[in-house]
């Protein structure tokens, strides 16, 4: 990058202080993360918009402390000062008189912050595109820190025992037990506020038949959760958001609703002849996810689970292969786009789509006499 480009950047972007951060402690933003070395005090040159900084402090063993990380929207121009709490291994705000004077001095410190890695910054905006500092105010807990762990306490407080249709994978056999295990939640503040799916998978008053629809298509779980937001594009941020609080900060509770969510859209069969639009935005965000997605680990997960990317896509692709409306551009060409990706991504085909899956098709069972 040429001087000049680089005065620019510095100019427009925005500059993070992050003070006392102990040496050899592992500190990143969006897509990329360091070691921190003994001069190391921030980053300058952040290009305006939302960004995600994440931490884990390191002991004098080399031990790692669970992540932590926030999410910000940065200003042009503007200066963020925290400063590094030991007591509690969390960054925390500094007065105003402490930001003001490190604003007024950056060009003195500009030798101990390091520059955004701005050849990342694409695969970032590829998969924060959607997300809005409102909606990460909804979502995120009051304490405004996503951790990858959470201390967990006891309750009392008996859940809602009506039996019901849970949202998400069915549990396995091997399953069967674990209501007797107790009930352990994190502390209310430390809880991510996600939407919350309805009591019931089908619509109050609805027919045997409408409730058997409504356990095949979540067009109505996915019209209600969107209906909690101010527009239904929110509840795409919603999957945007969960999976950067998976990939970035370590979340396995974010994880999890993301594959409830994705499952969610890929099962909505109604809700595609409604708004074409909204689900060929849903696998544009789905393409920026999966190529960033670590292959060592989360595919062995997924995969273990029943490949929830795989059967959830192929369900989709069947949807709208066999619906009875006419396909917009959009969405055809997302579709034609997103297959051709995951061919070459992961090999991953979808012929015979029309076809019975062999755990769904019926069983054939001769019956015919042997003759001797």
């Amino acid at each position: 990058m040429d001087q000049e480009s680089a005065m620019k950047l510095y100019l427009n972007g925005a500059t993070a202080f992050f003070l006392d951060i102990p040496s050899g402690m592992e500190f990143g933003i969006d897509m990329m993360s360091w070691a921190t070395g003994d001069k190391f005090k921030g980053i300058k040159m952040i290009p305006p918009g939302i960004h995600f900084v994440y931490y884990s402090a390191t002991d004098k063993y080399g031990n790692t402390a669970p992540r932590c990380g926030f999410f910000h929207d940065f200003k042009k121009g503007e200066c963020l000062v925290k400063k590094w709490d030991t007591n509690n291994e969390i960054l925390v705000d500094v007065p105003r008189l402490e930001i003001v004077q490190y604003k007024t001095n950056t060009l003195y410190f500009d030798d101990c912050l390091g520059p955004y890695p701005y050849e990342e910054l694409s695969k970032w905006n590829g998969l924060s595109s959607l997300l809005t500092k409102k909606l990460i105010h909804r979502l995120c807990p009051e304490t405004k820190l996503i951790r990858s762990a959470m201390e967990l306490f006891p309750t009392m407080v008996k859940e809602n025992t009506k039996k019901r249709r849970k949202w998400g994978p069915i549990r396995s056999e091997t399953d069967v037990g674990y209501e007797q295990l107790p009930n352990l939640v994190p502390k209310e503040e430390n809880k991510i506020r996600f939407t919350e799916p309805p009591e019931c998978h089908y619509p109050p008053g609805s027919s045997l038949s409408e409730i058997t629809k409504y356990s095949l298509d979540t067009s109505y779980i996915l019209d209600y959760m969107a209906e909690k937001h101010d527009s239904k594009i929110d509840l795409l941020a919603e999957l945007q958001f969960s999976y950067v609080c998976f990939l970035l900060g370590l979340s396995y509770e974010s994880f999890e609703r993301w594959k409830k969510l994705f499952q969610l859209f890929c099962m909505s069969k109604d809700a595609i002849a409604q708004d074409q639009n909204f689900f060929a935005k849903f696998f544009i965000a789905v393409r920026h996810q999966l190529e960033t997605i670590p292959e060592e680990g989360f595919l062995v997960d997924i995969v273990e689970n029943n490949n929830v990317i795989y059967n959830g896509l192929k369900e989709l692709f069947r949807t709208l292969e066999t619906c009875d409306f006419i396909l917009e551009d959009n969405l055809k060409d997302g579709t034609i786009q997103i297959k051709r990706f995951l061919l070459q991504k992961f090999g991953w085909e979808f012929n015979g789509l029309d076809e019975e899956d062999d755990d769904e098709a019926p069983v054939v069972v001769d019956c015919t006499e042997d003759k001797f």
